[in-house]
């Protein structure tokens, strides 16, 4: 069946960095499949799952983690030196909450089972501001379609952005979107993080170039 959607379900994006030194290699190697994501056989549909797609250099996955012993975080982030500093991470911290890919976020969705997610999180993506690049945004409405399906009644969807153009895009598709809810009843539930955890370097930078970023939070609502 042809698709006829103007929008792109594959990320595009920086992946690869500068040749990686012995110790990355060392990581990639011999770490690495000790936190892969393979088989999310291994992930109960029960457990409070939660997933972040671009997790940059893994502070806030990291952060998640630790503090919620109770719950399974998964990261998706295809720049393999972000990857690479979670790793290293998580592994001196021995953390066993945690699984990491570095394949597209889209194409783990769509191997996702219904309601499978509690919460997930797109923090800082890459808003591709020329408006011809504008169909290579992660969060178009194909993709909600898709993050709709995964997560589960109640579930969560939070965005933060400091790209004006990026947040009234995202705004509008989910304002013409009844299957969620928008959890805003005062200005400071956008201009405050709805969610504790430690600043990314993302949004560090932000802060320090007066973008003020902004926090959106959808809630699931109808299956």
């Amino acid at each position: 069946m042809k698709n006829d959607s103007p929008y792109v379900s594959k990320l595009y994006g920086r992946k690869k960095s500068r040749s990686l030194n012995t110790h990355s290699q060392y990581i990639l190697k011999n770490l690495f499949p000790k936190y892969k994501l393979e088989d999310k056989s291994i992930i109960a549909n029960g457990n409070n799952i939660e997933f972040e797609i671009g997790f940059g250099y893994g502070e806030h996955l990291l952060w998640q983690a630790l503090n919620n012993k109770n719950k399974i975080f998964i990261g998706a982030e295809p720049f393999i030196s972000g990857a690479i500093n979670l790793i290293k991470e998580v592994n001196q911290k021995q953390i066993k909450n945690i699984r990491i890919s570095t394949d597209d976020a889209i194409n783990i969705v769509d191997t996702m089972a219904d309601c499978y997610l509690s919460s997930i999180y797109i923090l800082f993506p890459d808003p591709w501001p020329k408006r011809r690049h504008h169909k290579r945004r992660l969060i178009n409405p194909n993709n909600i379609d898709k993050f709709h399906r995964v997560l589960k009644k109640n579930g969560k969807l939070l965005i933060a952005s400091d790209h004006k153009g990026y947040i009234h895009s995202i705004l509008l598709d989910f304002l013409h979107d009844n299957r969620f809810d928008w959890i805003c009843e005062r200005s400071s539930d956008f201009t405050e993080k709805p969610f504790p955890s430690t600043q990314s370097k993302y949004e560090k930078k932000a802060i320090k170039n007066d973008q003020n970023p902004v926090y959106l939070t959808f809630k699931k609502i109808s299956l």
